[in-house]
């Protein structure tokens, strides 16, 4: 894109000491947030420079154009509610499709413990089902969601980080002892392929109902799914595109000084940008590792150093043959296996057709995969597919992996609180130091996602400009 090109031009006018630009705001970060929070500076006349460590935009939203279907390593879809997501697409000039019948197509997704295929029926007669008599027909993947959702204790999901609930901010696996789960019971609906967070121990259940109360919101605007035609990663790019001062790309961050007339940025590279403002949209994750000045203090401090970041490796597969038509099972596998679980992509021509498998793996899994390194873990992911069914031996091939826990940009895959974090510090974690604003989905309070990427950025824009 052009703004690689300014990045070759300007980085070396200043590092030969020429005149520098004048420039109102330094955005840190070129993700969903980091790029509307430019637009929207610009927009009232502000002079702005993006600065991004690596060699693309787009943070957690990254598509795999190089294979087919174009699996989506981060973000893959919004709802009909969101409001600021569907604006930004528009405003980049990128169609949204309902994709739906792609994600929800097929047959319903198989039961694989211990090595051994069960049907739900079989399941919910097992000996060695866990749940409660009112979840034994459930799957394990479906108990969680189910218990909060019907269990959410908030009246009011936006409530969340109110001091009142206080007494809310307990640990998911302590809410889920309360509804009758034995912690075998806890390991197998969550810590095997945990949605947040590592373990329900260290999950903070208001966090949980304060994103069920965001996705009730959404099914009640409507329950289609939508995504960028030919890959979410569109939609940045058409937003970058937007820009018009430089985005400035391999500009890794190594200091922040924040000083009384200004901030100064350095980079790995040893460059360095001035400007009055920064708004640093970077998570907490990778912050910790920069050097502020003057450091950050109170709860503030925590929040920086301690915040949790999820564990997501994915593995996208090809497939010569749909060998699920052979052995008659369902492409889609919840396992309690190595081998993670698989999710069918139906990207193909039509919604029937499977364009390849992604396969994740969350939490303690994440961290597995990640230490045997990404060729052996691709390996042992088809060895282990092959195993649980003979019918894909020679009809699978490892053709990528992604993890967002080893990618230095952002060292996991999407914030987390812990128990007792939300009173401790989710109130003020984005409070601005001196001439440094926060913004990023870990900064947003009323929804989750990219639409909490998006609400952060425009709280920063209003932040700075009325300064």
């Amino acid at each position: 894109m052009a703004a690689a090109g300014a990045t070759l031009a300007i980085g070396s006018a200043r590092a030969q000491g020429k005149a520098e630009k004048r420039i109102d705001t330094i955005v840190l970060g070129a993700g969903v947030s980091g790029l509307n929070t430019a637009a929207l500076l610009e927009k009232e006349g502000q002079k702005v420079l993006v600065l991004e460590g690596r060699q693309r935009v787009g943070g957690r939203v990254f598509t795999l154009l190089d294979q087919p279907g174009y699996p989506e390593m981060g973000f893959n879809s919004m709802g009909e509610g969101y409001g600021r997501g569907l604006d930004a697409a528009q405003r980049a000039g990128v169609e949204m499709v309902d994709i739906t019948p792609r994600f929800y197509g097929g047959p319903p997704q198989e039961l694989w413990l211990n090595g051994k295929r069960l049907t739900r029926e079989e399941w919910a007669r097992s000996p060695a089902n866990p749940f409660p008599d009112a979840l034994k027909a459930s799957l394990p993947g479906e108990v969680v969601g189910k218990l909060v959702a019907q269990h959410n204790r908030l009246a009011d999901f936006s409530t969340w980080n109110d001091p009142a609930n206080t007494a809310l901010d307990i640990s998911l696996h302590a809410f889920l002892k309360a509804q009758g789960l034995s912690d075998a019971a806890i390991r197998l609906a969550n810590d095997v392929s945990p949605y947040y967070g590592m373990n329900a121990f260290e999950m903070s259940q208001l966090m949980m109902e304060f994103n069920d109360g965001f996705i009730k919101t959404q099914m009640a605007a409507g329950k289609r799914s939508l995504a960028v035609k030919g890959g979410n990663i569109h939609l940045p790019l058409g937003m970058a595109k937007l820009i018009k001062g430089d985005i400035l790309l391999g500009k890794e961050v190594v200091a922040i000084d924040v000083q009384p007339g200004g901030v100064e940025v350095r980079c790995a590279d040893g460059s360095v940008y001035r400007a009055g403002r920064a708004v640093c949209s970077l998570p907490f994750s990778t912050l910790r590792n920069i050097a502020v000045t003057p450091g950050f203090t109170g709860a503030q401090a925590q929040a920086v150093q301690t915040l949790g970041y999820n564990g997501l490796t994915i593995a996208f597969l090809t497939v010569s043959e749909p060998f699920w038509l052979n052995d008659g099972l369902s492409p889609s596998m919840f396992t309690n296996d190595q081998l993670g679980v698989v999710l069918p992509q139906r990207f193909g021509a039509d919604p029937g057709q499977v364009s390849g498998l992604t396969v994740q793996a969350r939490g303690n899994l994440a961290q597995l995969w990640d230490s045997m390194g990404k060729e052996a873990a691709l390996q042992n992911v088809v060895a282990r597919l092959e195993a649980l069914r003979p019918a894909a031996k020679g009809k699978v091939k490892g053709a990528a992996m992604f993890s967002w826990s080893q990618e230095r940009f952002t060292l996991g895959q999407i914030a987390y609180f812990k128990p007792g974090q939300v009173t401790a510090f989710a109130k003020a974690m984005a409070a601005p130091m001196g001439r440094l604003h926060f913004c990023g989905e870990h900064t947003a309070e009323g929804a989750r996602g990219l639409e909490g990427a998006l609400e952060s950025s425009e709280r920063v824009a209003i932040e700075v400009l009325t300064a």
